[in-house]
């Protein structure tokens, strides 16, 4: 008798039904593999376009897994341009914080050289000592850098394979409806995380574990639709290039009590999201995720600093607070999320150190973690070009 497929396996008979390997997870030499062949040659979300919101703003973005760091200016001529963080006189820092303004010009701290927010070398501290110094060569050295409804991304090869808007594909037209740039950035949590970045976007890429997890997760299970034993279906999901989206419906029978029902009764700025269910869970490859809820979004990337080491960004964007109550409602809401990444967290360490014992060399996934499987599909799909490549050189 043949073997009935699940609806997403039997939807997405590419992505298998096996088990997916625990190597890539604490193999050393393979996050060389991701250094070069997945974030070197990837658009990558670096903020958000409020971050440096008015002329003379500007924000840092290090990226440690390639040893760079991408400061993005906003000139006088409205423009957001990206540059490599670097002096062309002895290569320090130009910028050391994190983010801020100035009056149009930036000068390193080292020996006083000066550019201004187009990337421009304006001036060069005792100038007539140095012999044939050409001003125009010795700009900041710019990066490949696009907005998308707000957010911006940068590609680090000299020459990128295709636009932003090529790259993310089919999330261009998933999102078109969406009223993104009605919400505004609004609150920010970095969380130190001590797994490999795969486990921490594999945790937030499923709610198979709401129901166990902890209290906080085990309170949405009241929220969504789930099955008798408390675990989620998704309304859908889509595979999207290298990309996915998941959604889950409202449990219709959900009725808020306590502060979740105070806060509910808040009316708050319309922002309509055009969703299928109460939730669309976008993750743009690599290392970027853009969830969106009635009202508001939130944003995670997943930055890997060493195979067990990984800091993971979390933002939310709201529309603008109207009165004291809205704003209220969006701190309850922030902060519910973040009591959620806390409990997050442990998950996320104590996985990595069960795949770092070797006792397991490969896990299994249920149909509803299809998403976690079309990720590691794409993970397959990058190194066996990766290996092709070299074999080719060779």
């Amino acid at each position: 008798m043949a073997t009935v497929l699940p609806r997403w396996a039997a939807k997405y008979p590419e992505l298998g039904t096996g088990p997916i390997p625990v190597d890539p997870y604490v193999e050393p030499a393979l996050l060389d593999f991701e250094r070069e062949h997945v974030f070197r040659r990837s658009w990558l979300n670096v903020g958000h376009a409020d971050e440096a919101p008015t002329p003379g703003s500007y924000f840092v973005r290090d990226i440690d897994l390639l040893g760079v760091s991408i400061l993005v200016t906003h000139a006088k001529d409205g423009q957001l341009r990206a540059f490599h963080n670097v002096c062309s006189h002895r290569g320090n820092r130009v910028v050391w914080d994190a983010a801020g303004s100035c009056r149009g010009y930036v000068s390193c701290c080292f020996h006083g050289w000066t550019y201004d927010l187009e990337g421009k070398l304006c001036g060069v501290l005792d100038e007539e000592n140095f012999v044939d110094l050409d001003r125009a060569t010795l700009g900041l050295t710019p990066v490949r850098m696009e907005s998308w409804r707000g957010f911006l991304f940068v590609n680090l090869q000299e020459t990128p394979d295709e636009t932003l808007e090529e790259y993310l594909g089919g999330v261009v037209d998933e999102t078109r409806d969406h009223e993104l740039e009605k919400l505004r950035y609004t609150f920010r949590f970095d969380a130190d995380d001590r797994a490999n970045w795969k486990v921490a976007v594999d945790a937030q890429n499923e709610l198979y574990h709401l129901p166990v997890l902890g209290p906080v997760h085990g309170a949405f299970t009241d929220l969504l639709e789930t099955n008798e034993e408390g675990c989620t279906r998704f309304a859908d999901f889509r595979k999207i290039g290298k990309h996915t989206v998941w959604t889950s419906r409202v449990n219709p029978d959900y009725t808020p009590v306590g502060v979740d029902r105070l806060v509910s009764q808040v009316p708050v700025t319309p922002v309509e999201m055009d969703l299928g269910g109460i939730f669309n869970f976008y993750v743009i490859w690599p290392n970027f995720v853009l969830g969106l809820l009635p009202g508001y979004a939130f944003t995670y990337n997943f930055w890997p600093h060493a195979v067990d080491h990984t800091t993971w960004e979390i933002r939310t964007y709201f529309p603008k607070a109207r009165n004291a109550a809205e704003l209220v409602a969006q701190h309850y809401n922030k902060s519910r999320l973040r009591d959620v990444q806390v409990e997050d967290i442990q998950g996320h360490e104590n996985v990595h150190r069960g795949m770092a014992s070797r006792a397991k060399r490969q896990f299994p996934l249920q149909d509803e973690e299809v998403q976690i499987r079309s990720f590691h599909y794409t993970w397959q799909q990058c190194y066996r070009a990766a290996q092709a490549e070299t074999a080719g050189v060779r």
